[in-house]
């Protein structure tokens, strides 16, 4: 089909078909292995390869870039950051924003960490993969710009720009 359809028709054909479930609840099986990671970012690199028509041994991160794709890892830290910004600003359900505790309602003194969040504590490796965990890590490591963002689809250009840049 790669012949007879066009370079954007494929992408709409691939985001479609393949992105829509390769994607679907990604917070939720984000905490998955490695291996399991892997096994998507080949799904990824194949479709990549589809559109561009390039050969298997061709290094793949040259052509993601071209297309403004992120890697799959990327895009499960992409999708958990664009849900901590919907908690920390009010767009989430409230069950899910009540789980975001900022340091300054911990304490009241008055230092450079007063607007990140407090990280829960986790005693096994299983509860440092659960969203909240992920989350809290992922917005505390945003630049001061992308916390005082309200505007979420400006949130979500200037984040995936810096997700590009890395």
């Amino acid at each position: 089909m790669r012949h007879v359809l066009g370079k954007k028709t494929l992408m709409t054909v691939i985001n479609a078909l393949a992105f829509r479930r390769l994607f679907y609840c990604s917070s939720v099986w984000s905490g998955i292995s490695m291996k399991n990671v892997l096994k998507l970012q080949s799904v990824q690199n194949f479709a990549a390869r589809i559109i561009t028509s390039t050969r298997k041994y061709d290094h793949i991160q040259p052509i993601l870039r071209d297309l403004n794709w992120l890697n799959v890892e990327s895009t499960i830290k992409y999708r958990d950051g664009i849900m901590a910004f919907k908690c920390m600003n009010g767009y989430a359900p409230e069950y899910l924003c009540e789980q975001f505790i900022l340091q300054s309602k911990i304490h009241s003194r008055n230092t450079c960490n007063r607007d990140k969040l407090a990280i829960p504590l986790c005693k096994t490796a299983a509860g440092q993969k659960g969203f909240v965990y992920r989350a809290t890590s992922i917005w505390n490591s945003f630049s001061q710009d992308l916390i005082n963002l309200n505007n979420l689809n400006s949130f979500k250009r200037l984040y995936k720009l810096s997700l590009l840049e890395q």
